[in-house]
């Protein structure tokens, strides 16, 4: 008997040394009988039916307002997941009248439901899909619609400068927390997130990966989590927010953290809350500025081709619409110049920075041309979209002359090799081809595997492969070049990245003499090595259509977003190859 007791108490005590803490909250988070409180406003918000990003949605929202806020005054704000999370209320109180953190308004917003249509049925709960999708779609809600609503029903104003805003969430609403100031830091830039669920419910599994790769963005971010955390289907959380924070100190982040030994719950979460608030907060009384990369520690690829301190630079508005639909394509010359159209006209930027006309008075049908490149002779060859009576290609040379090719089909984009083999991307068939000058006509056509459109090419330094792609597709397509000119061996070889069920968007490509491949997506600039592999992200300051290497001794890499275009210096170098010879790069590290 007295071994079974041993034995028993020996089993209970095991138990107890494994129980969870329980994590008894600070003061912090209890309120005081000194300290003001702030208004707390609870309603419903429901979304439009049309044009809303969640049409048909209802959800149950608190808006805490500061005690003694002046409401004229644009406001700091933190905007809550799932509602009033960690006693978020009483921390306010307690953390604004000590000026910890700065009097603040916050939003604590429930995830959306679309209300059953009779009593036997349930209704849709959207919680999932708008918390654990890793798209841009829950960031646009929240700033497009909830906010602007708020401020005109309740009469307060949320800040507009990006160091004001921040976000918190726990479980799901932690990485959508992430998520959403990872999208827009433009308008958040502070995030607290409880066991948070960066795991494989909705693509969470590869945020990691993208914080490693993508230009490093200005975020602090606070981390909380615990060792007996979820471990199941999805993943498994506790080593999931270690990545997350391995990921974000690896590229450089401010970042902080707080592991526990507790399960998937609120209650370390709500103990470390002020904690957390404290250090997100910490700068708001001198500079208040979140600066990415803030002690240059970041250890992100792009560095490789960028000086740490570089920066997009706007070059010109005056980049039109061909047609209502689509802008014109940036064009390099071996010298430098980057041309483009305006519209009504060819536009140069020359290597200085100045910007002349490139081919006075060509009309305006002409003035449209894209899609274009520069040939050996030094002429611009590309689309002529202003009729049938023009089929193909039009070559326009230095005095602003035009010769044209009959080329049967629609196309889309142009690459042309040293030795003047101008290879086509055919809009309608979905294929590529090249033109041969002596007999004005197609000469080899090689088509996808699926049939795609829009699709853009160019040639690798060394001019053997050709790279497509595709607005449709996340895979850049490439072939291998014979000596004959025949187009052989395609494989879906370049694989992007996708944080969007949108797809990648793939446009414009540029190489540089080292064999990187540069890609236009909605992302930003994708760069692949010459293994087919994404190595780094760069980000734009709108989404990028097309790119080129310009400027002294091509070393300026130039991207047009919409009607601007923006350039930044690089430690590398473009080519053209229509007026280059081929470049042999090193080798790439397998």
């Amino acid at each position: 008997m007295r071994i079974l007791l041993s034995f028993a108490s020996f089993i209970l005590t095991l138990g107890l040394l494994h129980a969870e803490p329980e994590y008894p909250l600070t003061e912090d988070s209890k309120p005081q009988a000194n300290v003001p409180k702030g208004e707390q406003i609870k309603e419903v918000y429901k979304a439009k039916e049309h044009n809303s990003v969640f049409p048909g949605t209802e959800r149950e929202y608190i808006l805490y307002v500061p005690a003694d806020a002046d409401r004229s005054k644009p406001l700091p704000f933190m905007v809550f997941q799932d509602g009033p999370v960690y006693n978020a209320p009483v921390v306010f109180d307690n953390l604004i009248a000590s000026k910890a953190i700065p009097p603040m308004l916050g939003l604590f917003v429930k995830p959306g439901v679309v209300p059953a249509t009779n009593d036997n049925a349930l209704p849709r709960y959207n919680r999932s899909y708008e918390y654990d999708s890793v798209s841009d779609h829950y960031a646009a809600f929240i700033l497009d619609e909830m906010l602007p609503a708020l401020e005109k029903k309740h009469g307060v104003k949320f800040s507009t400068d990006a160091n004001d805003g921040g976000l918190v969430g726990s479980s799901s609403g932690g990485i959508a927390a992430f998520v959403a100031a990872w999208h827009r830091p433009d308008r958040f830039r502070r995030v607290y997130t409880g066991v948070g669920t960066y795991v494989g419910l909705r693509g969470g599994d590869e945020l990691t990966t993208f914080v490693r790769k993508t230009e490093p963005k200005p975020l602090k971010i606070f981390l909380q989590d615990g060792s007996t955390d979820l471990n199941i289907y999805a993943g498994d959380w506790w080593m999931a927010n270690q990545m997350m924070e391995r990921s974000l100190t690896w590229a450089g982040y401010e970042v902080n953290h707080a592991w526990g030994e507790g399960g998937h719950n609120h209650k370390h979460a709500s103990q470390v809350m002020p904690e957390a608030l404290r250090w997100l907060w910490s700068d708001w009384q001198t500079s208040k500025e979140v600066k990415a990369n803030a002690k240059a520690e970041s250890q992100w690829k792009g560095y490789e081709i960028f000086e740490k301190e570089s920066q997009w630079e706007l070059v010109t508005k005056d980049r039109k619409q061909l047609f209502g639909t689509a802008h014109s394509s940036l064009v390099p010359d071996k010298d430098g110049n980057v041309v483009f159209s305006n519209g009504a006209s060819f536009k140069n930027i020359q290597p200085d920075g100045k910007i002349t006309d490139r081919f006075p008075g060509v009309d305006i049908g002409i003035g449209q041309l894209n899609n274009a490149s520069f040939d050996k002779e030094g002429r611009l060859v590309g689309n002529l979209p202003f009729g049938a009576s023009h089929p193909g290609l039009v070559a326009l040379k230095p005095d602003g002359a035009g010769d044209s090719f009959k080329v049967n089909g629609e196309h889309e984009g142009l690459a042309i090799s040293f030795a003047g083999v101008r290879f086509v991307a055919d809009n309608f068939s979905s294929g590529v081809f090249w033109v041969d000058d002596t007999k004005n006509d197609r000469i080899v056509y090689t088509e996808f595997d699926e049939k795609l459109e829009k699709n853009l090419v160019t040639l690798s330094p060394d001019q053997t492969l050709l790279y497509v792609s595709s607005p449709h597709s996340r895979y850049i397509g490439c072939w291998q070049i014979t000596q004959d000119n025949k187009l052989q061996h395609f494989q879906r070889y370049g694989y992007l990245h996708d944080l969007d069920d949108d797809g990648a968007q793939a446009k414009g490509m540029c190489v540089d003499t080292e064999g990187r491949l540069y890609v236009a997506t909605k992302l930003g600039i994708q760069v692949f090595d010459q293994a087919g592999r994404v190595n780094f992200i760069i980000t734009t300051p709108a989404q990028p259509d097309y790119i080129c290497f310009g400027g002294k001794d091509l070393s300026t890499l130039y991207v047009g977003c919409g009607e601007a275009i923006y350039k930044r210096p690089t430690k590398v170098h473009g080519i053209v190859s229509g007026q280059m010879a081929p470049v042999k790069p090193e080798k790439p590290r397998l």
